[in-house]
């Protein structure tokens, strides 16, 4: 399996962008930006980031039978489980698709998918994860700065990320 990048300084959303253009996209796409303008977790929240101090990114799989969703989600879980570790931090999962360290929110996800009668036409899975932001308006949230006391290059970030969802593969 090999993942192909598409980086951009500025998106709406990078989940919105996969799902505009993922008829001319290969399957296992990884769209990564600065900053979104209209970033957002479940139940349409809005996800608010300081532009470049965070980690967004959204992975597309398409062509997905329906019973594969179960080991999708375990897959990205346990695969964002190990990058924490490895970046020292003791982080946990809050269902239904949140990672928190300290009582405090470290990184989202959000799943969308689109489905014919016979599968998934795309699984986009969003992944936000707090890096190098200190201060977060009006929410309980962390980041790996204010938990690790040390700033992170967030491509270091993502390529830890990757490396786990690659290694960790099921398919």
């Amino acid at each position: 399996m090999k993942i192909k990048l598409v980086e951009f300084a500025k998106l709406t959303s990078t989940n919105d962008y996969l799902k505009e253009n993922y008829e001319s996209l290969p399957s296992f796409t990884l769209v990564r930006t600065d900053f979104q303008t209209s970033g957002r977790g479940q139940f349409d929240r809005k996800w608010v980031s300081s532009k470049g101090k965070n980690l967004l990114f959204s992975l597309l799989l398409k062509d997905v039978p329906f019973d594969q969703i179960t080991h999708i989600k375990e897959w990205v879980k346990s695969s964002l489980f190990a990058s924490f570790g490895k970046l020292g931090l003791d982080a946990y999962f809050k269902e239904p698709n949140d990672f928190y360290t300290n009582e405090k929110k470290l990184c989202g996800i959000l799943i969308e998918t689109k489905n014919n009668e016979e599968r998934f036409e795309y699984i986009i899975i969003g992944v936000g994860v707090n890096v190098n932001q200190i201060l977060f308006r009006d929410f309980k949230a962390t980041s790996i700065l204010k938990e690790t006391k040390k700033q992170v290059d967030v491509r270091k970030v993502l390529s830890i990320i990757v490396n786990n969802l690659l290694e960790n593969y099921f398919g």
